[in-house]
Parts: C-alpha cells; structure tokens; sequence
C-alpha cells in the first residue's frame, strides 16, 4: 500500500474520477452525434484527455488502499440515440469545461503534497490548456465568439476621485468598467449552455418529478440570463446569440437519470463559483447585488439537486473523519 492521502488529496481525485468517467461517456456519445469532421477530431482528443485522468486517479486511489467511488459507465449511455446537440453548443460546452478544469486541477495541484499526485495534477492541467488552446482556435474560427465587445481606448489612465464610482444599489448607474463587462458575459455564456442542458433533459426524461426539477432550473437560468443580458443592454453593448437552435428536437435519452442529475450538480456548483468570483470583483453596487441575490437562488436549487441524487441514491460518499466516542 502506498503512503496514505491526505483529506485534500483523496477528495481531488475522487471528484476527478467521477467528473471524468462522465466526460468519457459524454464525449463518446458527442463523437458518434457530431456531424463535423473538425468537431470530431477535437473530440477524439477530450477523450484521450478523460481516459488519461480516469486511469491515473484510479491507480492513485488503489494504490493507497482506497476503493474508487461508482462513477459512470457504459450503462449510463445510449450510444445508439440519435443527436440531441448540434456541434456549436458541444464546443461550447467543452470550452467552458476545460477553463473550470484548468482552475481545479491548479489548486488540486497547489494542495497535494505528496509528488505522484502533484505530478499528475501538473499533467491534468498542462493537457487541459492544450485542449483549450485547441478549442479556442476552432471556435474563433466558427465565430462562437462573437459578438466581442471592444471598449474605448483611453488616452490616459485616471484615478478614481469620487465615492459616486461605485454608486448605490438604488442610485444612478456609471458605465460598466471592463472586469464587469468580462464577469457579465462570461456568466452569460455559461448560464445559457446550462440552460439549454435543463431543456434538453426537460425534453428526454421519462420521470415527472426530474421534469419538474429540471423545469424550475430552466426558469432560473432564463432568469438570471435575461438579468445579465438586462446589464449589457442598459450600456447599449452587444448581445449574444440565443442557443435554443442547439438543440434538435429529438427525445429519445441519451443519459441516465444519474448522469442528467450529476451534470446539473456540476453546473450549478460551477456556476455558483463562477458567481462569487464576479462578486469579488465587482465595483458598482447594484451589479454586485444582482450576483448575490442571483448566487443565493441558485445555491439553493444546487442543493435540492444534491438532496435528490441521495434520494434515489445516486450519491458516492467521500471519506469521513474518524467518529468520536461519545
């Protein structure tokens, strides 16, 4: 048995085994559906890159005397279902991925000490930004990234003179500075592939009381998109384009109820995260105030995902703590 974990160590690699058993069945299952060679190619890459990090967080773990959590498998996909996404929002959907992967895989590197794991971390995210790099150069050249939104170009740089700068959440407004307008349309692609998601499952799924969850969580994503949209529309910026077009009108599933539950648990988790970044970054009050209320709703809704997947038991445990006789 090799030298044990540490509690840092142990919960990274199980949450990168169970990500990336997901990743390998989503990914295949995208690889069969896409219909452009380009988007395959990218693809076949995604996949090596999750079978990689599955392999070496399962060695990792039995090396050390830890059983692997369940994970995903081959019968928690249809491979045979026909598309259920169009290749814009699957790039889409990878892009936004591998940045919160590269996040993750970063700090799990900066909180593992022991080298096996730091090494492998390192890899996660070496290959990670690779991947990145790949899609970003694919996607620019689809224009997925457009429309971009240029700024001005000051003369100088001024200094900050007045408290009015960050205003009230009542008060009267300043222009959105460029860290809002990136936080903004940041969480704006990301809420709208999330909601698209929520619809798609809305679409396939065969339990009403999944259909119902998934319904509410469609109403706060378009909620929270038209907010952000609200925002950028005040200052007379560009808008993104809807993704409703992304989805076909297919309803046979392609997911089990436990891969569908898990995905929106990321999501939401994801987004909530992305939504306290932008909070810390925030200048103009009542921008901030929109991120919190925003963050507060979709916690919640994170959390009865989570108490849903321990009802039907879909839910893996992490290791506890030794309990203390009381």
């Amino acid at each position: 048995m090799g030298k044990a974990l540490t509690a840092a160590e142990v919960t990274n690699l199980f949450n990168s085994y169970i990500g990336n058993t997901m990743a390998v069945g989503v990914t295949s299952y995208f690889i069969k559906t896409a219909s452009d060679p380009e988007v395959v190619e990218i693809l076949e890459n995604a996949l090596d890159l999750a079978k990689f990090e599955v392999e070496q967080a399962r060695n990792l773990l039995r090396e050390s005397g830890h059983p692997h959590p369940q994970g995903f498998s081959s019968e928690d996909f249809n491979f045979l279902a026909p598309a259920l996404y169009n290749d814009n929002i699957i790039l889409l959907v990878k892009f936004i991925l591998s940045q919160d992967g590269a996040t993750v895989y970063s700090v799990a590197m900066s909180e593992a000490t022991r080298m096996d794991v730091r090494k492998y971390y390192l890899e996660c995210s070496t290959r990670t930004i690779e991947f990145n790099n790949q899609l970003v150069e694919l996607m620019e050249k689809k224009g997925l990234f457009h429309p971009k939104i240029h700024l001005p170009v000051p003369g100088s740089i001024e200094k900050v003179h007045k408290q009015s700068f960050v205003g009230g959440v009542f008060s009267g407004r300043r222009p959105l500075n460029s860290m809002e307008i990136m936080q903004i349309c940041t969480n704006i692609r990301n809420i709208d592939v999330e909601k698209e998601f929520l619809t798609s499952f809305i679409q396939i799924t065969s339990s009403k009381q999944l259909a119902e969850h998934f319904k509410r969580g469609e109403k706060i994503a378009k909620k929270h998109s038209q907010i952000f949209r609200s925002l950028l529309a005040h200052d007379g910026l560009p808008q993104y384009p809807s993704l409703e077009s992304e989805i076909t009108d297919s309803t046979v599933s392609p997911f089990s109820e436990h891969m569908m539950l898990y995905k929106i648990s990321v999501f939401a988790s994801s987004t909530v995260a992305r939504y306290g970044t932008a909070i810390s970054t925030m200048m103009r009050k009542d921008v901030g105030v929109d991120f919190t209320r925003l963050m507060a709703e979709l916690s919640l809704y994170g959390e009865d995902t989570l108490n849903l997947m321990i009802e039907l038991g879909f839910l893996d445990q992490l290791p506890l703590a030794k309990e203390l006789e009381k």
